[in-house]
């Protein structure tokens, strides 16, 4: 009886030993994690700032990059083109 049970405590002591190695790999791969996001988040931090910048820059020049350089006629709609004045 007592044989059983030194076999069963030394494999639930071995069972032990593997979930303990896994923890510390899991707490391992969670430290590598948050610093990979804490380095995501800078990033879009300074990309909005970037961006915050950009678009203060057209709105205090009174220009806007996606309209085009102002060269281009304008097109018109059907309904301009079938009633001529």
């Amino acid at each position: 009886m007592v044989a059983v049970l030194q076999t069963t405590i030394d494999t639930l002591q071995g069972q032990l030993a593997i979930k303990d190695k896994q923890i510390e790999e899991l707490n391992a791969r969670l430290a590598e994690v948050s610093s990979a996001l804490v380095a995501a988040q800078q990033t879009a931090q300074a990309a909005q700032a970037l961006h915050a910048g950009t678009i203060k820059q057209q709105l205090t020049s009174g220009t806007d990059q996606s309209e085009g350089s102002g060269d281009e006629p304008k097109k018109q709609g059907w309904f301009s083109r079938w009633f001529r004045g």
